[in-house]
Parts: C-alpha cells; sequence; structure tokens
C-alpha cells in the first residue's frame, strides 16, 4: 500500500473518530456538566450561544490541571469537578481525533505538492 494511501484512510479515520467525539461529548458530556454545574450555581459561558465553541474549554478543563482556573471567559474549575472518567475519554478522544486529523492533512498536502 502506498503511504499516501494509507494516510488517506488514516486521515478518514481520524475524521470519523473526530465527528463520533464531537457529538458525544456535546450531547453527552457537556449537558451532564452544564447541568451539574447549574446545581452549583455556576452557568455555562455566555457567549457561547449553542454553536458548541466551548467545547475545547471543556476538553483542556477535564485533561488539564494547568486550566483548572476561574477567567474572564471561562470557569473551568467546576467542569473538573463535574466531569465523569467517561467524559475525560471522550474528551481525550476528541482531542486525539483532532491533532490526528490536523496531522494527516498536513502530511497528505506535503507529500501531494512534492
Amino acid at each position: 500500500m502506498e503511504l499516501t494511501s494509507f494516510l488517506v484512510y488514516l486521515f478518514l479515520t481520524f475524521l470519523f473518530s473526530f465527528f463520533i467525539s464531537s457529538l458525544l461529548l456535546s450531547r453527552m458530556s457537556i449537558k451532564h456538566i452544564n447541568k451539574q454545574m447549574a446545581k452549583d450555581g455556576v452557568y455555562p459561558p455566555s457567549w457561547d450561544r449553542g454553536i458548541g465553541a466551548s467545547a475545547s474549554f471543556y476538553v483542556f478543563a477535564m485533561l488539564f490541571n494547568k486550566y483548572r482556573i476561574k477567567n474572564q471567559l471561562f470557569d473551568a474549575r467546576f467542569v473538573a469537578k463535574h466531569a465523569r472518567p467517561i467524559d475525560k475519554i471522550i474528551g481525550a478522544t476528541h482531542s486525539i481525533s483532532v491533532a490526528g486529523t490536523v496531522v494527516c492533512l498536513c502530511i497528505i498536502t506535503y507529500l501531494q505538492n512534492s
């Protein structure tokens, strides 16, 4: 099998994984975390109007201690507090899928141009 075709299949796999993890992250994890945060009196970011722009903030807050702080855009302390183990797995899958998709796309583009 040629390297480019292998990378295309790998890209499609990462892309499919990205779509599935995005769906699970928004419909299952973020919904659960927002519901639990509302019980503590903390509400989702006002700047995210349902388009999922806060998903990356949630993923970073779940996975990395450095991002579990309160800032002007987002209070990430409660995200980590209410994240279940399955939410962390979905978040990690989402991050890996995004990174894999971008890397594969860059390599494929480079190989096509050389």
